[in-house]
């Protein structure tokens, strides 16, 4: 039976590119049993190949090439074997946890893009419109001296450090909370908080240090949408305001401002749809 197979026949049995071969070679993961001095074409034995199935195994199961090298070049038994399967089994858990976030951050992000998408088409002509809501686990914090002209991105890094010691990711949606009353004009109201949503049932670590979690209750909600300006952003919450007086709708008191960007260029001037809605009771 044949023995030594060149680099080319040797990738073709084994499921591999001659790229990756010539690469462990290089970094001495996995070296050819014999170079021909006179033309460098490398040779392998057979009895290689199971040696190269541990490697594809150990890569498989995403093991970085310094501790693969570190494995094939010592003696290592198969207590050794075991323990490093356990610690790498912890890794793929971990990695397996930070993908089930990931996909949870995605999916929250897309209810939030097929929520912005619905807004955009009630916001036409600043019309009063009605929408109901299901309950929202959010994360806010305190903010005293806040009103909707003065920038809230230190607020929302504090949300943002609160959910990143944990793995999450504070997202594109962000809302204010405060006083549904008679303000003589909107430079009166002052924000009671800042929140952003995070999946339901999840923890936080730092609760207490003027942030915690809490819900947005679920209902219906009165509600008008348009495009963020300081020159009309008054006109807006008091026709708002008005139209819940006049109709004599019983509400909790709280109006639930959400700003969502419209554009997501850093160098462009920024763009925010803006919903002030309030909970119908």
């Amino acid at each position: 039976m044949k023995q030594y197979y060149s680099i080319g026949e040797t990738a073709r049995l084994n499921n591999i590119s001659i790229q990756t071969l010539r690469y462990y070679d290089k970094i001495g993961i996995f070296k050819p049993s014999y170079t021909d001095p006179d033309n460098g074409y490398r040779y392998y034995h057979v009895k290689q190949f199971f040696y190269l199935d541990i490697i594809k195994y150990l890569k498989y199961i995403r093991t970085p090439l310094e501790d693969i090298n570190r494995i094939i070049s010592s003696k290592c038994t198969p207590e050794h074997m075991q323990s490093f399967l356990e610690e790498q089994e912890s890794v793929i858990e971990q990695e397996m946890e930070n993908l089930e976030r990931a996909r949870r951050l995605l999916q929250r992000r897309k209810r939030q893009l097929n929520e912005q998408l619905e807004i955009c088409d009630k916001k036409e002509e600043g019309l009063i419109y009605f929408r109901h809501i299901e309950e929202q686990t959010i994360l806010k914090v305190g903010t005293p001296q806040v009103t909707p002209y003065d920038p809230p991105d230190l607020y929302v890094r504090k949300l943002a450090d609160v959910l990143e010691e944990r793995g999450d990711m504070v997202d594109n949606y962000y809302g204010f909370i405060y006083d549904l009353k008679s303000y003589k004009d909107s430079h009166d109201i002052y924000f009671d908080s800042i929140y952003t949503t995070i999946c339901k049932g999840e923890k936080v670590s730092r609760e207490g240090e003027n942030i915690k979690l809490d819900t947005l209750p679920p209902g219906e909600y009165v509600c008008i949408a348009f495009d963020w300006s300081t020159k009309h952003y008054d006109s807006y919450y008091q026709k708002l305001y008005h139209y819940i007086e006049s109709h004599g709708i019983q509400t909790d008191g709280k109006v639930y401002q959400v700003s969502l960007p419209i554009n997501y260029s850093s160098s462009r001037e920024e763009q925010f749809l803006t919903e002030l809605k309030v909970l119908k009771k």
